[in-house]
């Protein structure tokens, strides 16, 4: 008996769907907006990051598309190497990495205060400068400079 009501269940839905016809339907879009891409939320907004996010979409009335990444400021990362470095008690090690920026390197040199180099500080770090490179001192100082004589007791 359970088998013969099956059977009848399958014949009517059959014999429903074979009664079913489709329309034809027109989709009209016009004046409807196109869809939106969004682009992707990149914060870096109070937190301990060196990264600027760049975000972006472009949507057509076909396709969407959006995107993003992150760039590295090079001198946030120098400066909490920095920071970090002077906290550990590194002090000459933290001017040295302050000092691969050329404006620190220039405001160092003017200051009397060289960077240092080689192990080197003061006068003697100042003389080693100038015979690695000497360009960097005749833009600060001009051509026909030259080092004081670096004091063999600093």
């Amino acid at each position: 008996m359970p088998n013969s009501l099956a059977r009848i269940a399958v014949a009517a839905s059959l014999a429903v769907c074979a009664s079913v016809y489709a329309q034809d339907t027109t989709i009209n879009y016009k004046g409807q907006p196109p869809p939106s891409a969004m682009s992707p939320s990149m914060s870096a907004f109070s937190q301990d990051v060196c990264a600027i996010p760049v975000t972006g979409a472009v949507s057509s009335t076909i396709i969407g598309v959006a995107g993003g990444t992150m760039y590295t400021d090079k001198n946030c990362e120098r400066i909490k190497i920095a920071k970090t470095l002077n906290d550990l008690g590194l002090k000459v090690t933290a001017v040295s990495i302050l000092c691969q920026d050329e404006r620190v390197w220039e405001a160092m040199e003017m200051s009397g205060s060289p960077c240092p180099i080689g192990g080197a500080i003061g006068n003697q770090a100042r003389l080693a400068w100038f015979k690695m490179d000497n360009k960097r001192f005749e833009r600060l100082y001009g051509e026909g400079w030259t080092p004081p004589v670096a004091d063999p007791s600093e």
